[in-house]
């Protein structure tokens, strides 16, 4: 009987914990993909570029594989075909097709000034893909003769890969006496106005950092929390617009996915995100913003608690360690991965927002560096997601939808943030008058 282990890089790779549920759920409207990407004012060699990635394959030979139905479960084996890079198209986060990608769960993409790295979630999460784009991005520069310099966070090319960085740390932070926590109850789910498709089309807000950060330090409040809550009350009065009925209204709740690599200090390059979720219920009466601030900070920080996530991951882990779930065949444990993505997934929360939070920009880079960017691919339940990232001196708040006209959600936010005292630039990839 063949034994796989999530920590070996040989043979077969065990998806970890957080991996497990996007290859089944994954589909056109839940393409389960993100992309973090950089400008430049030179311009790319994507020969260079393609150098560049094979020094980061070398040195991070867990990403060099490809995803495989197994009869029980998907995994992942090593991939000994060339990446391909991809020229930048209109829209991001699409949904891969891995034939077409040499079975790859990344894609580089390029143009004239801009490298972008989209990964399928299973590889990874956001917090890796950035370690992965920086390291691609300092290999780029060494390589082109532009520069030499180290990114903090970055991992070192001259040392071999250690046991952590593809070991599963949900494996590890597993406990069996621990209680499962419970999990909530559906969310609002706003209906939209117009038509969609699978198409992501991106609003993206840039403020200055300093404003925004002090504009959050006078309501007591992280960068993560305030944005946290205008959100949470712009879905709020959305709400009060679709269900006129005040008991009628459901509770609003948002999915802030939380590094868990900064709690429990664990390098890895695999997925080590749980999810902060929260939120407020209008059935209740109307939110105050500084009312809904309060209930922010408390749900962010007793979501922290390290030992409530530790009841989180034996709840993840324990389900797949059942021994019915092990035994079962995929044409099985499918559906219901789907029904649990909606029933503990997408149904308990009405958006996204995600903070990747400030990179810093080595001395070296900062004259050619003219934008960083990162993207959520939303979901059919919940159309829009926020992604956040902040570079020098800049915070980007990119919104993506699927929605083909209907940006009221965006507008709310956005005007909100010009509202206190923040300026906003808008920039879209949306054409000026697309049909309904």
């Amino acid at each position: 009987m063949l034994k796989i282990e999530s920590y070996s890089p040989e043979g077969f790779i065990a998806l970890d914990n957080s991996a497990l549920i996007y290859p089944p759920t994954e589909a056109r409207f839940n393409a389960n993909t993100f992309r973090v990407s950089v400008d430049l004012t030179v311009e790319v060699d994507p020969s260079i570029l393609e150098l560049a990635l094979h020094e980061v394959l070398q040195r991070c030979s867990y990403a060099k594989v490809s995803l495989h139905k197994g009869f029980f479960w998907y995994f992942l084996s090593p991939n000994n075909k060339a990446p391909i890079l991809h020229p930048e198209g209109a829209y991001p986060c699409a949904r891969f097709f891995f034939k077409k990608n040499n079975g790859y769960l990344f894609k580089v993409f390029y143009s004239r000034n801009r490298i972008a790295l989209e990964c399928f979630h299973a590889l990874t999460d956001g917090s890796g893909a950035l370690i992965y784009l920086k390291m691609l991005i300092q290999k780029y520069y060494s390589l082109a003769s532009l520069g030499d310099f180290v990114f903090k966070g970055a991992l070192d090319f001259e040392r071999k890969s250690t046991k952590q960085e593809f070991s599963d740390p949900f494996q590890h932070l597993y406990n069996k006496n621990l209680p499962g926590s419970p999990s909530t109850g559906s969310s609002y789910h706003r209906i939209g106005e117009g038509s969609y498709d699978d198409r992501v089309r991106v609003v993206s807000a840039m403020v200055d950092a300093a404003t925004l950060h002090s504009t959050a330090k006078k309501q007591g409040a992280s960068i993560t929390e305030y944005l946290s809550s205008i959100l949470l009350w712009s879905l709020q009065e959305l709400q009060r617009e679709e269900v006129p009925l005040q008991k009628k209204r459901k509770p609003i709740r948002l999915s802030v996915p939380m590094n868990l690599r900064k709690i429990f200090h664990y390098d890895t390059m695999r997925n080590f995100t749980l999810f902060a979720v929260p939120g407020i219920e209008p059935a209740l009466g109307e939110y105050t913003f500084e009312e809904v601030l309060k209930n922010v900070k408390h749900d962010m920080a007793i979501s922290q608690d390290p030992k409530r996530i530790l009841s989180q991951i034996k709840r993840n882990v324990g389900g797949e360690r059942n021994f019915l779930m092990r035994i079962a065949p995929n044409v099985i444990k499918n559906p219901l991965f789907k029904l649990l993505s909606d029933s503990l997934g997408d149904d308990l929360y009405s958006a996204v927002l995600s903070n990747l939070g400030y990179v810093e920009v080595p001395d070296e880079l900062q004259p050619t560096l003219s934008r960083m960017d990162f993207y959520l691919c939303p979901g059919e339940m919940n159309k829009v997601a926020l992604a956040v990232i902040g570079w020098k001196d800049k915070v980007v708040l990119n919104f993506t939808s699927f929605y083909n006209v209907d940006t009221k959600l965006e507008r709310m936010f956005c005007s909100f943030l010009v509202e206190a005292g923040i300026p906003v630039s808008i920039s879209t990839n949306r054409p000026e008058r697309e049909d309904q």
